[in-house]
């Protein structure tokens, strides 16, 4: 798993179990990197970025949804 991702889930916190907590997980990442100011290439950078992780994170869902519930 990319270091990146598990230090994501280290900063993640949720009450809920399960499948919405996976969901709540997508949530808490898309909006870490939410951009609003800047540049138009920095906010397309960011969009890149958002994209790129919210494919690896629903690629990688069955492990992921694991690490969360340790």
């Amino acid at each position: 798993m990319k270091s990146q991702i598990t230090e994501l889930i280290k900063g993640f916190e949720s009450k809920s179990k399960g499948k919405d907590r996976y969901k709540d997980f997508v949530f808490y990442c898309y909006n870490c990197l939410n951009q609003s100011k800047g540049s138009k290439k920095k906010i397309n950078k960011y969009n890149i970025m958002r994209k790129d992780l919210i494919k690896y994170l629903i690629a990688n869902e069955k492990a992921i949804t694991a690490e969360l519930s340790k």
